[in-house]
């Protein structure tokens, strides 16, 4: 294969995985993902660098996935990503959740007044223990 080839497939790669990328976060802008952890954690004044870095860090690992490069971080930083990625999952769900009213309605169906902050821990310790079982038991 010549080399104007490889770099033709690896423009096609990437321009599509940027594609692909720039469609997630145009959706987790959509949703408020960012906003609202921003609200949440009372640091709004920093938007702007929060969604700059999100887009960095999918430029970078879209670039890393396509080009198979890595960083040698060892057990620390694989346990860093598996956490940051968890709380990424986490708040993209909340935020959907919310998004959609899905909490709201449950309290209205079950008719409940109180305790909403109890159900909503005991959805993030089922998302855990979810994703124990998956990563122990390989299923």
């Amino acid at each position: 294969m010549s080399i104007w080839m490889n770099v033709l497939l690896a423009m096609i790669g990437l321009g599509g995985g940027m594609l692909v990328a720039g469609g997630l976060f145009a959706f987790l802008v959509t949703v408020g993902v960012v906003t609202r952890l921003a609200a949440g954690t009372k640091t709004a004044k920093f938007v702007m660098l929060y969604e700059d870095m999100a887009l960095l860090g999918g430029a970078i690992g879209n670039i890393a996935y396509v080009y198979g490069a890595g960083l040698p971080t060892g057990v620390v930083g694989f346990a860093l990503y598996g956490i940051s990625s968890g709380i990424f999952t986490g708040c993209l769900a909340a935020a959907l959740a919310e998004v959609i009213n899905m909490l709201p309605v449950l309290s209205e169906r079950l008719n409940m007044k109180k305790g909403m902050a109890v159900v909503m821990v005991a959805f993030a310790i089922g998302k855990l223990v979810g994703a124990w079982v998956h990563l122990i038991g390989g299923i």
